[in-house]
């Protein structure tokens, strides 16, 4: 990050944190790290470590993780925090990890999710980074060994791009992770309206990345029997009809009883009801 800021503005002119913060906000960023300030602020480690600990005091800087931190501006400073979409990029980037912002969060972005989620949720590679939470925060990280190649997108913010689900990659992803997410009644009103903006030909394509079969049944079996999407149903039955599959239940952590649909192989042993 140094060599930007250093052609921007003479390295002599930065002489404290202060300086470099209010370099780095004109650059229209939020985010930092220790090593930033390292190879840019000529002063020990030891008293940027101290100039940070007293801007925290004051507010006016966060610790998002360890030698990670974001600029609290006066507009944020109520909130206590920034919108994470302002520097979850600059995050993964730090921590190394491929990522998108996904579940929850995605849908909100997409329109088809009606409440701020009251946590940010980000899908990365294996092994996932720790939650990260204070009062005023919460990132839920959700983690895929073989991490996916179609379905992403960039989205602008005023400080960059993030990556994000785009709603055949989200739709796919709320049913996969169903379990932590408290249920299919909690997702299926997300469901129907995500599957009104699902691109039949983009679905295709998602569907070449590694999910296990069981997620496309369950996601087959809704499509046709839930949302009554029989477009959105063919994809999968598609998809399925060169796989071998055994039945699998509905609510993977509910109990092993309820009729079978024999199309789908599909255990109904929960009730799914949308509120629309």
């Amino acid at each position: 990050m140094q060599a930007i800021y250093k052609d921007q503005i003479m390295i002599e002119s930065i002489k404290h944190t202060s300086d470099f913060l209010r370099v780095l906000r004109s650059n229209g960023r939020y985010a930092f790290t220790i090593d930033d300030l390292i190879n840019n602020v000529p002063k020990p480690l030891r008293n940027l470590r101290k100039d940070i600990d007293r801007l925290r005091d004051k507010g006016e800087v966060v610790n998002i993780r360890r030698e990670f931190y974001t600029i609290l501006p006066d507009e944020y400073r109520k909130m206590g925090a920034l919108p994470v979409e302002f520097y979850i990029d600059d995050l993964m980037k730090h921590l190394n990890k491929q990522y998108y912002v996904g579940l929850f969060s995605a849908a909100m972005f997409l329109g088809a999710a009606h409440q701020q989620p009251q946590e940010f949720f980000v899908i990365s590679e294996s092994p996932k980074p720790r939650m990260v939470q204070s009062s005023n925060l919460r990132i839920n990280f959700n983690a895929k060994s073989r991490f996916p190649v179609y379905g992403t997108e960039d989205r602008k913010t005023e400080t960059g791009y993030f990556r994000i689900s785009g709603p055949e990659l989200t739709f796919l992803d709320l049913i996969y992770f169903e379990q932590s997410l408290g249920g299919f009644n909690r997702i299926s009103t997300i469901l129907l309206e995500l599957s009104e903006g699902v691109k039949l030909n983009r679905l295709k394509e998602v569907l070449m990345n590694d999910f296990p079969v069981s997620a496309f049944q369950r996601a087959g079996y809704i499509a046709e029997n839930v949302l009554f999407n029989n477009k959105l149903a063919l994809v999968f039955e598609n998809k399925l009809v060169k796989m071998k599959f055994q039945p699998v239940l509905l609510k993977s952590s509910g109990k092993k009883e309820g009729p079978i649909n024999p199309k789908w192989q599909v255990r109904i042993n929960a009730k799914i009801e949308t509120d629309i």
